[in-house]
């Protein structure tokens, strides 16, 4: 079957699309966010698998542009030790694509009952989690059928990012419109970077059994959301660290048998040098090592790639984009169906 007989390359392609469709559903978020930041001491995002990684991006965002405490928990772990200290002064942030995730609505129901108010990121406008939320910002780019989330965290992070982008206003932070709005096309840039590049490294991938994906913050981010997808969709046991916690142990296991990816931030600072001294070891160990940069670095790498620039808090979405093409090649490769990976269905309820 070709690249358009399935539903995970269609979806990938269309985006772009989805993260201006959300933009454009979401309209004016001024007045929302200006409330939020009067009335609450923190937002708390609650979500699971990619959404949860959304919820990363949302809160690494509203704490650099905004000043303002936000943190992310797994719905599953919510009850476990986040539930016990939530009050009226938090936001519980309840992400889902569907609006159905079992775990997600449970958490946001258990928030409910102690007061603490609910906003829902989702594209089920009449879904049980619309329902039991105060806010709802809603995610657009239609019905997604492949399993894999790919144009749906693109959305979600487009809705996440806008929001976070209203905070910064209401903080009296930066105006972000223009950056926001001229992501969608970099998205689309960077996939048509990323395609010839995505289908020949499969043909190597296609034998790995184990990798590592390295980041550091919204790049980190990006290394578990390029992890999950290379682990759901073609059965690569893929492990994200960050690259200052790579070297606390993990590092011991490079070898030849296993490639690094790295993904350095834009801008990336000091990171750098720690990117460089794992790439140098990595390559001593004789592990393949794939540099994937928004601009051109001089290190001791196998590959590289190198993506648009842009800014730091926003550089998720087209960070993961060559890792959703290749999780789609690789399964190809390995002749696995990958808008259907076993075991997993849509919605977990």
């Amino acid at each position: 079957m070709g690249s358009e007989g399935y539903a995970i390359y269609r979806e990938i392609w269309e985006g772009p699309a989805a993260y201006r469709e959300t933009l454009e559903a979401l309209g004016n978020l001024d007045d929302l966010a200006a409330n939020i930041l009067k009335r609450y001491r923190a937002i708390i995002a609650c979500s699971c698998g990619s959404s949860h990684h959304a919820g990363l991006a949302l809160c690494y965002a509203a704490s650099r542009l905004a000043g303002l405490t936000a943190y992310a928990v797994q719905a599953s772990e919510y009850p476990a030790y986040a539930h016990h200290h939530v009050g009226s002064e938090h936001l519980l942030v309840a992400i889902s694509q569907s609006g159905e995730t079992g775990d997600t609505i449970r958490a946001a129901r258990m928030a409910r009952e102690k007061g603490v108010r609910v906003l829902a990121i989702t594209g089920g406008a009449g879904s049980s989690l619309a329902g039991l939320a105060d806010h709802v910002l809603p995610v657009g780019g239609g019905a997604e059928r492949a399993v894999p989330a790919t144009k749906s965290f693109v959305a979600q992070l487009a809705a996440c990012y806008a929001f976070a982008s209203a905070l910064s206003r209401a903080a009296g932070g930066q105006d972000l419109v223009q950056e926001l709005q001229a992501q969608p096309e970099m998205l689309q840039e960077t996939l048509s970077r990323s395609e010839s590049f995505a289908r020949e490294y499969a043909e190597s991938l296609a034998a790995v059994r184990s990798l590592f994906i390295l980041g550091y913050g919204p790049s980190f981010i990006a290394a578990l959301e390029a992890s999950l997808k290379l682990k759901e969709t073609c059965g690569i046991h893929a492990e994200a660290y960050s690259i200052w916690e790579f070297r606390h142990g993990p590092i011991s296991l490079l070898d030849g048998e296993r490639p690094c990816i790295m993904i350095v931030p834009p801008r990336p600072g000091d990171s750098l040098e720690a990117f460089e001294k794992v790439s140098a070891t990595a390559r001593g160990a004789g592990a393949r090592v794939l540099l994937v940069s928004h601009s051109p670095l001089r290190m001791d790498v196998s590959e590289t790639l190198t993506i648009p620039e842009t800014r730091g808090e926003f550089a998720t979405t087209l960070e993961v984009a060559p890792f959703q093409l290749l999780a789609y090649y690789t399964a190809l490769r390995r002749g696995l169906d990958p808008d259907r990976p076993r075991l997993l269905t849509k919605v977990v309820r």
